[in-house]
């Protein structure tokens, strides 16, 4: 399925994504973490129309959270990614890699710890990968 996507200041740098996804009934079950597409993670149930002309989705609802969470992780500063790769897939997570422009989406499923992965994504940041996270859902409780 295709996603168009709004550009802004040339970025994202493809004009489309398309991205795996399932048919469930009327509606559409995401099975990839996508890269560029703002929130939606990998298990979401979404409505969508697509274009007659193009038949990209242009609008999407989100009608079934799946209680995954989405990171896209960036490397602008050609850092050496491989311990960092280890840890993420260490704590259940998944990983997709657009070597193209050094850009990661990191699927985080709803059994990984809350604690564990916000601090992985503290320790990533410190180190220099820009990170952006377009679907949070591990917010840690605070008591």
């Amino acid at each position: 399925m295709l996603f168009a996507l709004d550009i802004d200041d040339g970025w994202p740098p493809v004009a489309s994504e398309g991205v795996l996804c399932e048919r469930t009934g009327t509606d559409f079950k995401l099975v990839i973490a996508p890269f560029f597409i703002k929130g939606l993670a990998y298990g979401d149930v979404f409505k969508a129309e697509l274009d007659p002309v193009n038949q990209h989705v242009f609008d999407f609802e989100v009608v079934e959270e799946s209680g995954h969470s989405l990171v896209w992780m960036l490397n602008n500063s050609d850092l050496d990614v491989t311990a960092l790769k280890s840890q993420i897939l260490a704590l259940g997570c998944s990983l997709e890699a657009f070597e193209q422009f050094s850009l990661f989406a990191i699927d985080v499923p709803p059994s990984v710890d809350k604690i564990a992965i916000n601090g992985l994504v503290d320790s990533a940041e410190e180190a220099g990968f820009d990170l952006a996270f377009p679907v949070w859902r591990h917010d840690v409780e605070r008591i």
